[in-house]
């Protein structure tokens, strides 16, 4: 993988004269996600990193720092970039003065997880498993599972807007299945950290 920061990002479109429009349309991504990622208010993916930075030098660009593996850490060290790097975790801005509460969360989380995972699954009479029993007992676990992506997505800046306002007493109004999902991990964690709007 190539190492692209924000700001190389910037100057490389800047240098060949292109949009965010034009760039994110060529590579096939939203163009606010390229805003997100040039403003450092979000983490791309590393495939799409590497194809921005392809897409770049196939326009002509040359970078002016090394941006190949063996310059990552010292990149990713240094200012460079806008990014910030907790417990091995690369941070947006937006989520860096909550990165306390979010990694607690996430680390409390991924203790009870490995717990849960070596619980012993109950069984019928002559030792048959009863599927409905077993995916009631794994039901807690993967909420879990769910936050730990939601937390994830919140630290890379890739968690969409606040989830709308859910009525938990009409079921009614859940349309898709992240609507459900919201539900069920408001009433499980209704705590739990999100960004603000």
């Amino acid at each position: 993988m190539n190492v692209l920061t924000p700001d190389l990002a910037v100057q490389a479109r800047e240098q060949l004269k292109l949009s965010q429009s034009k760039v994110a349309k060529e590579i096939g991504i939203n163009r606010s996600y390229l805003s997100q990622f040039e403003g450092s208010k979000r983490i791309l993916e590393d495939h799409i990193l590497d194809d921005l930075h392809n897409y770049f030098v196939s326009m002509g660009w040359e970078p002016s720092i090394d941006t190949s593996d063996d310059a990552s850490e010292e990149l990713l060290n240094s200012p460079l970039h806008g990014f910030n790097i907790a417990d091995g975790f690369v941070i947006c801005e937006d989520a860096f003065p909550h990165k306390e509460q979010l990694l607690a969360a996430y680390y409390e989380n991924a203790v009870t997880i490995e717990t849960q995972k070596t619980d012993i699954l109950r069984r019928r009479p002559f030792g048959r498993l009863d599927e409905k029993d077993a995916k009631a007992q794994c039901f807690e676990l993967l909420l879990l599972m769910a936050r730990q992506y939601e937390i994830k997505q919140i630290l890379h800046g890739q968690h969409e807007q606040p989830p709308k306002a859910l009525d938990t007493d009409n079921l009614r109004d859940l349309e898709t299945t992240g609507d459900f999902v919201e539900f069920l991990l408001s009433k499980s964690i209704p705590e739990r950290f999100l960004p603000a709007d």
